[in-house]
Parts: C-alpha cells; structure tokens; sequence
C-alpha cells in the first residue's frame, strides 16, 4: 500500500514507514557505499597477509624465533600502511576538486580504473616496493570512490533518514573487513603463495561490480540542478524513487533547488573570503571543521588503525594459536554492533554516543595496557576479552556515528570540500597511527604486546575532553537550524535545549499573532454592529 503524506513536510515520526518507502534509495545508497567495503577490506590487507608465514617467507627477512623462520621487517610494514594511507589523503584532495567540476557519477568510473591498477601491481609484485607502489595507486582510487559516497547521499537522501544513511558508510567498512577476516581464515589452510594472494586478487570483485552498476547509477540530482540542468534532475530523481509517487519527486525538485538557493545566497554573500578551502577556516566555520573532522581524527587515535589494520598480526604474536579464526569471531561481534547504531542513531542521538564511547575505550585500553604488564596465560586472554570489548563499543558509537556526524555539521556550500578535509584527516592520522605502530608491537622493535594499550590510552585522554565540550547533539536538527545556534555561538553541550526554547518561543509568538488578528476582528465587527461606520 501507498503511503500517502504531505512530503513537503518533514515527518520524523514516521522515519521507518518513510524508509520503506525508499526501496531504490537504499539500494542505490548501496552502491555507492562499496567504495567504503573496498576501503574496509584494503585496509586490513597488508595486516592480514602479513600474518601468512608463505607472505613472510616472500617479502620478509630470515628471523628464526618467528614459527615460519621469517619476519617481516617494520620498516616494510610502515612502509606499506604508510602508502596506502598516503595515497588515500592523495584520492581525497583530489576527489574534493573534482566532485564539484565532472559531477558524482564519473568518480566511480575514473576511482575503480585505478584501483585496478594498483591492485594488479600488488598482485604482480615479488618484493616490498613494487607491493608498496601497487598499494598507494590502489589507494588513490578506492578514496575517490570512499568520498563520493557520503556527498550523493547527503545531497538526496530524505531528512528524516540522513544519519541512517550516512551509517552505511561505517558500516560497509566493518562489512570488508570481516569479508577480508572470513576469506582469511579459509585461505590460511592453503600452502604456497595463494594463501595471501588470493586476498589481494578477490578485491577486483569490488571493481568489477562497480563498473557493471556504474552505467546505470544515477547523477546526483542536486549536482544537476546546480548545473542547470533540470530535466536531467527529474530523470535522475525518477531513477532513485521510481515514477509511482509524483508528489515525492516534485517534492524533492522543491528541497533540493531550495537547498542551492541557499547555498548560493550563502556563497554570494562569502565570495569575497577567497576559496572554499580557505573558507572552511574562517569565522564560524572554522569551529564548524574543527567538530566536523574530530570524530574521524579520534577514531584513529583511539586505535582504529591499530585494531582494524594490525589485529590478526597483533594475535598471532601475542600467541594467540587460532588468531585466524579469533579475527573473524572479532568481526562478526563488530558487524552486529555496527549494526546496532543504524537504528539508534535517530533516536538516541549522536553526542550521547560519541562522549559515552569515547570515554569507555579509553578506560579499556588502560585495562588493556595494565594486563599487559603481567606475563601469564590468563593476562592474555583478558587482553584478548579487552580487544573485544574495544571493537563492541567503537563500532557501536564513535566509528558507526562519527563519518556520518561530520557530514552533517558544515554550511552546504563547504559540505563537499569540509567531506575531503575529513578524509584527509582520517588518512593523515591513520597514517601517522599505522606508520608507527608495527615499530610498537614488531619483535624486532618495541615488542609493547598488550603494552600498547598505554599509547592509545594517553591520546584518548584528551579526545575525552575535546569531545565533552565540542561535540553537539544534531538529531532532529534542520541545517538552518545548525546554522542559526553556530552564528550566535551557543555552547555545543546546549544545541537541543536552546533549540528547544527557540521552538516555544516561535509557537508562543504565531499563537500570539492569531490572538491578535482574532482580537482585531472581533473589534471590527463590534464597531459595524454598533453603525460606527467611522472606524470600519
């Protein structure tokens, strides 16, 4: 059955009959949300390929303490994480200058071409520089395709559903990664170098089902009217929603080239503030970047890279025996909690999740790094439960919400360019994270073992902080709305409540107002009852 609603009207009570009624919305969200799986499953590659002794036996150096008798050098496994995110900060600058200039659509088609590319040379190379190429060009174009995703469903998704959406982008990464973990733990009974070839080979699945979809995958509507090109914008909306509701295409016709208006008055009225980058760092929007790139520099300083790139490695030396299959029970528990903040992220909120979460990994990894001071059997696997924890909550709170909450806080015009800048910090942090953390738990350097929850506790401390006072409650907020409480500078700790008295305040004075024209009626028809034709 239809269901029939004024959809010039936002309607958050009914945002779960509203996503039922967005079908092909979804599935094109969908789409556009496998670069995200492509990054999650890259990002895992090197780690996990790394734990393979034929892969330490190929790239590594004679080290007879290791099970297999090789090692793979730090200086390769920085090197390698240090690529790849460099070449991520590289997709994303790019891809943050050409979303504006050839539209949504073709950053797939020139994003996937390049991923093969370098992911051909991974799968060519027989030593650590041609694999560290292969890695950075892979990385430059799987960014593209990562970016694009958030600002096209940005851009056209409903209101009411915006952070549902937005959720997708986490959640796919989770959803690479345990694919990584599972065909991982399936490959480690094969000998030879197809155990961590294959890993390396299955990514072209990724590209290959880009290509197939991307001659069929609607351009933004929003980047069409912008270019004045109307009817192309109709068309495309009738591609995300289907012809069976014209209401809710003239509705979004209606939205969107309202949305632009503003923009561009907003635009105009800050042209003469140089380019949009520069922009970003100046008056209130400078507060607006901070907010909106914390969240994704905390998610790596809190160990994301650490856990997300390094955890079967890190089991396997901590002597874990299965560390295979302990990696894919570990991302099975993070796939379901991700799951878990789809739904509560329009309901419960984002600032409860963000605060609360940041605080509980820090004192996790304080635990972490305690019973890593402790030599025993039992110590081990408290760190492992640690890890575990680790994963439940961050998937949960600050890595299922913080991509998502970073969308939503810049002006429309800078949303673009403020999206590169917070790829740019969660590749610039990552890389920072990655590039040190094998000399942290590699045998021929630190060899911290669970010791390593000490670094990340000192660098959650402050992000507790930082978030407590900078991180506002956004749920139910109108990008008008966000507008109005940054331009008169109100506490982020008082978003909803200020919000709220504006709300009353509004109510009380139309009540007023009608009281008033109801009042000036009455005396008008008094005065004509009574013949004072004088005051009529």
């Amino acid at each position: 059955m239809a269901i029939q609603m004024d959809w010039t009207e936002l309607h958050p009570e009914y945002k779960w009959k509203i996503l039922l009624k967005q079908k092909r919305f979804a599935l094109w969200a969908l789409y556009s949300s496998i670069g995200s799986m492509m990054l999650g499953f890259d990002f895992g590659v090197a780690g996990t390929a790394t734990a393979f002794p034929a892969f330490q036996k190929q790239f590594g150096i004679p080290f007879p303490s290791q099970p297999s008798g090789y090692l793979v050098p730090a200086r390769y496994q920085s090197g390698w994480f240090g690529a790849s995110t460099g070449g991520m900060i590289i997709g994303d600058l790019i891809t943050g200058q050409l979303l504006d200039i050839i539209g949504r659509k073709h950053i797939i088609l020139i994003g996937s071409l390049i991923t093969g590319a370098g992911v051909a040379m991974q799968v060519a190379s027989n030593e650590w520089r041609l694999f560290l190429a292969g890695r950075l060009i892979s990385a430059i174009g799987f960014a593209g395709v990562y970016i694009e995703s958030p600002v096209w469903i940005g851009e056209n998704c409903r209101p009411e559903l915006r952070g549902f959406f937005l959720c997708l982008m986490n959640g796919s990464i989770v959803l690479g990664q345990f694919l990584l973990s599972l065909i991982a733990q399936g490959t480690s009974k094969i000998h030879g170098k197809w155990s961590y070839e294959t890993i390396i080979v299955l990514q072209f699945f990724f590209i290959v089902l880009l290509l197939l979809l991307y001659p069929f995958y609607p351009e933004s509507p929003y980047y069409l009217l912008k270019k004045g090109r109307p009817e192309e914008a109709r068309q495309a909306l009738n591609r995300i929603h289907g012809t069976g509701d014209r209401a809710l295409i003239d509705a979004e016709m209606k939205r969107i080239e309202d949305a632009i208006a503003t923009s561009e008055k907003i635009q105009q009225a800050a042209a003469t503030k140089g380019p949009l980058l520069l922009q970003c760092w100046q008056g209130t929007n400078l507060k607006r970047t901070i907010i909106a790139i914390l969240p994704a520099a905390g998610q790596q300083l809190i160990g994301a890279a650490f856990v997300l790139g390094y955890v079967t490695y890190f089991l396997s030396l901590i002597g874990v025996a299965r560390y295979f299959t302990v990696s894919v029970i570990l991302y099975v528990v993070m796939l379901l909690s991700n799951l878990s903040a789809f739904f509560f992220i329009e309901t419960a909120g984002r600032r409860r999740f963000l605060v609360s979460g940041i605080t509980v990994l820090t004192f996790v990894l304080l635990l972490m790094g305690i019973m890593g001071c402790f030599a025993s059997k039992g110590t081990l696997w408290f760190s492992v439960v640690c890890i575990f924890i680790w994963a439940i909550v961050y998937q949960a709170t600050i890595g299922a919400i913080g991509f998502a909450f970073g969308s939503e806080i810049s002006t429309l015009p800078l949303r673009p360019t403020v999206q590169s800048l917070i790829g740019l910090t969660q590749g610039a942090v990552a890389w920072v994270i990655g590039f040190v953390t094998p000399y942290m738990i590699n045998p021929d350097a630190g060899n911290l073992g669970a010791k390593v929850g000490f670094v990340f506790f000192g660098l959650g401390v402050p992000l507790c902080i930082a978030f407590y006072f900078l991180i506002p409650e956004t749920r139910g907020l109108s990008f008008d709305d966000m507008d109005y409480l940054f331009n008169k500078k109100v506490s982020c700790r008082r978003f909803q409540s200020v919000m709220k008295e504006q709300r009353e305040e509004d109510i009380l004075n139309v009540r007023g107002k009608r009281e008033n024209l109801k009042g000036e009626s009455a005396i008008v028809t008094s005065e004509t009852e009574g013949g004072i034709t004088r005051l009529v």
